[in-house]
């Protein structure tokens, strides 16, 4: 999975739609644009100890190596492959089940939500937009004063159209 970083000028076009977008509102909006929303640990090591795993009883069932200790290093080196090797997390990113992977990002999407409302008062209206590019998932989050506003439906609608525009 490729992540590409906004250049200087992509930023400040979207600095500005931002501070356009505010001029016509009260509300306070923002975009968070994360490369990834989890570092997913969890599951490169446990892809580690599955494959280290077959390889040593590979290893051990052939006879080519039977020493417990060489068995347990074949382990903990394909273990260190998986979580501290960059390419081998896209790669074991696509084996993630993509419901854990729209999960995490979901309760990212929320940490920054409580993260940017308490800086903010209770009276100000809230939108965020949230994009994670490695999951393939954006989520706009809301105060009550804008859901009061502008149905939640809206907002799915919002969306929808932006995940189209961005897969053609």
């Amino acid at each position: 999975i490729m992540v590409k970083l906004f250049s200087h000028s992509d930023k400040e076009m979207v600095a500005e739609a931002i501070a356009e977008a505010e001029r016509k509102t009260c509300a306070e909006l923002v975009v968070v644009v994360a490369p990834a929303s989890d570092a997913y640990q969890d599951y490169m090591l446990l892809y580690g100890l599955i494959i280290g795993g077959v390889t040593a009883l590979g290893l051990w069932a052939t006879k080519a190596v039977t020493a417990f200790p060489f068995l347990l290093a074949i382990q903990l080196v394909f273990m260190a492959l998986l979580a501290f090797v960059p390419w081998s997390r896209h790669l074991c990113l696509r084996l993630v089940p993509k419901r854990i992977r729209h999960h995490r990002a979901a309760h990212r999407a929320c940490e920054e939500y409580l993260s940017l409302s308490r800086h903010v008062s209770a009276t100000t209206p809230i939108v965020l937009l949230y994009i994670s590019v490695a999951e393939h998932y954006a989520h706009i989050l809301t105060s009550r004063l804008v859901r009061e506003k502008i149905p939640d439906e809206h907002w799915n609608a919002v969306i929808r159209e932006l995940t189209t525009t961005v897969q053609t």
